[in-house]
């Protein structure tokens, strides 16, 4: 028959095996460090003897199940070490030396905190479980809040922010110690971060604010606007960094928000307005780097950017208001002899648009506020007439000029280039109709006169207008194009029909008269453009009477034309037409290259004079 199981009383199990052999042991190596000769603070069998001491008091029976006793020793155990030992060697500490001296007993606490676990481990599998109590785990990290963190936490916080305030101002600091410090008010949350946010951030907030106010106050007074920035942009970056090298990364946006606050928010008008330094002198000598750096640094907030959007509109109001100025001297200077074309005015305009295009989009990073600040400007300054022609009349002249054989020089790239910049200022205008009206009538002129360098351009320029205005704005234009583009069908479809006709009148004997008409086709040559009425501008009529060897031909085309088109009606514009009149004075022959009008006088003072 087996013996029983040697019963374990409270008091010998823990003063001669836990205590003796376990846990003043793992204080006197907490205090004092490990041995040299040791390499483990327990070995794999002492540890085991601990661990199976407790069990065996935990798992006797009732009345002596000693469960919930030695629970409530291992928490008193750690206290009694925290208050006794920990506590004291923090009070005499200071400034650095006091967080070293936490971070290390932390350090310590969380050593033994896990051995203690280890050896009471039984308690957690069943005891703690079944009494829902916090696990010794926590309850260790509990007991090291409630009795040192708790006490020390006020001092530690302002030597962590002294610290801190150290290496903004160019001090080298230990960053690791800070971290562990960190780490320990991330800890001292108990699985969240109450500790660290109330007992350390929310200072680390208010400190930062006062430091930041008074560096921006001395900035401000002792620096320009550019140096300024230059400082600011390294404080934000500064306080980036110390986030990702010590604090936790939800302070960031907290942290970012106090400074630029400080910084930008409550110096911004200063900033803008200071003299010789500020946003208009920095546009006016076209200080790219440091615009951009003030764009970086207010646009995290669009009510930031207003007011900066505001000077760069005001800004660009004046540099074309000098240009709209440019113009009125040359005007007067005219004394009445103004044309209806100013070509250094809208070249000036187009580069200060290619120049602040350039600028909104590079140093502005096409922002919406500066791209209005922008449009604001040039409908402002581009619709202020000077003269008696309107601007919408010089940007149409602008593009005759571009578009019309013997005007501006360009090459096909710098054609398109032009004109799409010239629809850019287009769009700046209030009457859209009235440019639309005046490059109605220089492009009729362009097209009648034959005077067009390119049907590619003139159609590229209007499709560029449709692409502002819409089709609607642009129909009378593609019309005109379009009615061009029929004409040469008609032309060929005339010929076919005048030769018919003369082969007609062959075949009926009438010999005579097909001869007489091939001698005027012979000393003749005809050709009709049809206009469709409504897309080109308004010409006035004559009541013409022609010769007999134009009426002919008028004749013909007109019968040919019926035929073709029996609803419409031809009106003929005798003041659009051009012809080529040889002319002979002595011996010499002269080409003279006129209207239809005047050759129909120069026709009649020939036969006047018995020319013929």
């Amino acid at each position: 028959m087996s013996a029983s199981p040697r019963i374990i009383n409270l008091d010998d199990g823990w003063n001669k095996e836990i205590k003796a052999k376990a846990i003043d042991r793992l204080q006197e190596i907490l205090n004092n460090g490990l041995d040299k000769k040791q390499s483990e603070m327990f070995e794999p069998k002492e540890y085991v003897q601990t661990y199976t001491t407790c069990y065996n008091m935990c798992t006797q029976k009732s009345p002596y199940n000693w469960s919930e006793q030695l629970y409530q020793r291992h928490g008193e155990t750690i206290s009694v070490y925290l208050q006794g030992t920990v506590l004291p060697s923090l009070r005499d500490r200071h400034d650095e030396f006091l967080l070293k001296e936490l971070t290390k007993r932390w350090l310590n606490h969380e050593i033994m905190n896990k051995w203690m676990q280890r050896f009471f481990m039984y308690l957690d599998r069943y005891y703690v479980k079944h009494h829902s109590l916090p696990s010794l785990e926590k309850a260790g990290k509990g007991h090291f809040k409630r009795l040192v963190f708790d006490e020390v936490k006020a001092d530690v916080t302002a030597a962590m922010l002294d610290i801190i305030n150290q290496e903004r101002d160019g001090a080298v600091v230990d960053r690791q110690l800070l971290k562990q410090c960190v780490m320990l008010f991330e800890a001292m949350g108990m699985g969240c971060l109450d500790a660290y946010n109330l007992d350390f951030e929310e200072n680390l907030l208010r400190s930062t604010k006062e430091y930041y106010a008074r560096k921006s106050s001395e900035w401000v007074d002792g620096d320009g606007t550019p140096e300024y920035m230059v400082k600011a942009e390294n404080a934000l970056a500064a306080e980036r960094e110390r986030v990702g090298n010590y604090l936790n990364p939800g302070t960031e946006g907290r942290l970012l928000g106090v400074v630029e606050d400080e910084i930008l928010a409550k110096r911004e008008t200063v900033l803008l307005e200071k003299e010789g330094s500020g946003l208009r002198v920095l546009l006016a000598n076209d200080k790219h780097e440091d615009l951009s750096r003030m764009f970086r640094l207010f646009s995290k907030s669009t009510e930031w950017l207003i007011p900066i959007a505001l000077l760069v509109r005001e800004h660009i109001t004046h540099m074309g208001s000098e240009c709209v100025n440019r113009r009125q001297a040359r005007v007067e200077s005219a004394e009445g002899k103004e044309k209806n074309e100013d070509a250094e005015f809208i070249k000036e305009v187009l580069d200060l648009h290619d120049k602040y295009t350039s600028l909104v989009e590079a140093q502005f990073d096409s922002n919406s506020l500066f791209q209005k600040a922008l449009k604001d400007a040039f409908v402002e300054f581009v619709n202020r007439d000077v003269g008696k022609h309107p601007n919408s009349e010089l940007m149409s002249s602008y593009c005759d000029k571009v578009l019309r054989t013997g005007g501006e020089k360009l090459s096909d790239q710098e054609v398109e280039a032009t004109l799409e910049k010239t629809v850019q200022l287009f769009s700046y205008l209030v009457d859209k109709d009235l440019f639309a009206e005046i490059y109605r009538n220089q492009l009729a002129k362009r097209l009648l006169n034959k005077r067009s360098a390119s049907d590619e351009h003139e159609k590229l320029m209007i499709t560029k207008l449709k692409q502002r205005c819409g089709s609607q704005f642009t129909s009378k234009l593609e019309g005109m194009l379009n009615d061009l583009n029929i004409g040469k069908d008609h032309e060929n479809e005339f010929k076919e029909f005048y030769a018919k006709q003369q082969l007609a009148a062959a075949s009926e004997g009438v010999e005579k008269a097909a001869s007489s008409s091939s001698s005027a086709s012979k000393s003749m040559a005809f050709g009709v453009q049809v206009l469709t009425t409504g897309y080109w501008p308004q010409y006035p009529t004559y009541d013409l009477h022609l010769p007999p060897e134009m009426t002919k031909d008028m004749q013909c085309f007109a019968a040919y034309y019926e035929e073709k088109n029996s609803k419409r009606r031809l009106q003929w514009q005798w003041g659009l037409g051009d012809a080529e009149v040889r002319g002979s004075w002595g011996k010499k022959n002269y080409d003279l290259q006129v209207t239809t009008l005047q050759a129909v006088v120069l026709l009649d003072f020939n036969r006047a004079a018995g020319g013929g």
